[in-house]
Formats: C-alpha cells, sequence, structure tokens
C-alpha cells in the first residue's frame, strides 16, 4: 500500500471517529476506496444571508476532496450551503495559508466547524470583503458560540455498541450491519441485493450487486477474474492470490492474509 492510500485509509479511521464521538459532527456519505471525497454535516450556529439580512443558521454540508496529490498537495473543502463568513466562499474554505500534511482530516473539519461559528477568522486576507466588514463592525456579537467546537479526542471515552454510528449518514445505528470492510450500517443504509440478498454497502459506494450484476465487489471495474471462494466478483487489479495455495483473495471482504493456510497475499 503506497503512502496515498495508507494516509487516505488512516483519514477514514479519524473521520469516523470523529462522528462517532462529536455530537455535532455527522457523515452523510463518503466515495472511493479508501474514501477520497466526504460529505459531511456540521451542527453549529453560524451566518447566512437572506436576502439583505445577516440570518442565523445551525445546519451546514461540507465537501472535502483529496487530490490525486494528498498528502503533498491541500485537500479541498468546499461548503454545499450557504455560509456568511470572511474566510468561506462558494468555491472554497480557506483552513490555512500554508498547508502541511502533519496536520490530520479529522483536526481540519473541526477547524472548519470553529470557523462556522465565528470561533476562528482571518479579516486581513477575506475571501469574503462583505463578511470581513461585517465582523469589524459587530464584534461584540462574536463568537457565535461559547462552548469550544474543538475536542481533543484523545481524552474522549470510547463509545458502547449502542451508541456506534452509521459509516454512510452518521446516524445512531444499535442494530447495526457489518460489510466486508468493517463499515457499520443503519437499518436505513444498509439494503440488500434483490437477486441474491448480499448487503450493499453505501459507505463503500457499493449501489450494485457485483455476484449479479459482473461488477468488481471491490472498485465496481467489470469484473475479470474468477469468483472468490465468498462469491464476490473482482477485476484483474483487486483479485491477489494465496502464493503456496492460489486461493483468490477477496479485497471486498478484506482479506489481506489467506484465511485457508494464513500466508500473507
Amino acid at each position: 500500500m503506497n503512502v496515498r492510500l495508507r494516509r487516505l485509509q488512516s483519514d477514514y479511521e479519524a473521520v469516523r471517529r470523529l462522528a462517532r464521538l462529536h455530537p455535532r459532527v455527522r457523515v452523510e456519505g463518503v466515495s472511493g476506496t479508501p474514501p477520497d471525497r466526504y460529505r459531511l454535516v456540521l451542527l453549529v450556529k453560524s451566518l447566512r444571508e437572506k436576502g439583505e439580512k445577516i440570518v442565523i443558521a445551525k445546519e451546514h454540508r461540507l465537501e472535502i476532496v483529496l487530490p490525486k496529490g494528498y498528502p503533498r498537495d491541500a485537500p479541498l473543502f468546499r461548503m454545499l450551503t450557504p455560509v456568511f463568513h470572511p474566510n468561506i466562499a462558494p468555491h472554497a474554505v480557506c483552513v490555512g495559508d500554508h498547508w502541511t500534511a502533519a496536520e490530520s482530516l479529522d483536526a481540519l473539519i473541526q477547524r472548519v466547524g470553529e470557523m462556522l461559528a465565528f470561533q476562528s477568522y482571518n479579516v486581513k486576507s477575506p475571501l469574503n470583503g462583505k463578511a470581513a466588514r461585517w465582523v469589524e463592525e459587530h464584534p461584540r456579537n462574536l463568537p457565535l458560540e461559547e462552548e469550544e467546537f474543538y475536542r481533543d479526542l484523545g481524552v474522549e471515552p470510547a463509545p458502547d455498541a449502542a451508541g456506534q454510528r452509521c459509516a454512510n449518514c452518521g446516524a445512531e445505528a444499535p442494530q447495526a450491519e457489518t460489510c466486508g470492510k468493517g463499515h457499520t450500517l443503519c437499518a436505513d443504509c444498509a439494503s440488500r441485493c434483490p437477486t441474491c440478498g448480499d448487503l450493499l454497502c453505501l459507505a463503500c459506494g457499493t449501489s450494485a450487486c457485483s455476484r449479479c450484476t459482473g461488477a468488481c465487489a471491490n472498485c465496481g471495474q467489470p469484473a475479470s477474474s474468477a469468483p472468490a471462494a465468498c462469491g464476490h466478483r473482482l477485476c484483474g487489479d483487486c483479485a491477489t492470490a494465496c502464493p503456496d495455495c492460489g486461493r483468490t483473495l477477496c479485497l471486498a471482504c478484506g482479506e489481506v492474509d489467506c484465511p485457508a493456510c494464513a500466508a500473507p497475499a
């Protein structure tokens, strides 16, 4: 696994933990394996223009795209719902002037939450000049929330089983199902193939059954190999074989070592 894939997997695990532990962060959707695109919901008091008025808004949708050069290149943040803030424009959220790969994705998401609450802003180099002028004229109105949005997750208690959340929508999933890659899915997001009954994982981006459509169960490309022992069809890039027994290992099920002889792939 190369540096980018390792970082994407690490980020995904960190974002899932953030959504479990932070009551104001929800994962609405992800795409990619590992994910390189996220849709999040941040529940925090912020501002929005409504005609000529500036009004309070408490729910915001955020899109994150991790480009091909990531983590060497900075992640791209964009609000999907309108926000009135000096450092937020329709096309971008300015999370800092200088990107370093040491900054974790979950910490950057919390930084956006701080910005939305006006616990963080910079009027010296704004993306929205009108919002910057408003901030300078209304310093007593800020921040919009006194409670800090940022939380040190290192000291947060681990959630119990009843508090687990869906990897696709972020909703609590006390009676969850789990896909082969370990994604926890709530009842609304755990759909099944009407033909064979296989679980279709929205967090993996799976909307069609690989058994029945001939698509690779891991990446969605046309399958070109014989089915793995589990029945999943795989493309040539995703089908690896055990060097000892030749058994096809299924990446869709998370098989890295051969379950038959425990030999590494």
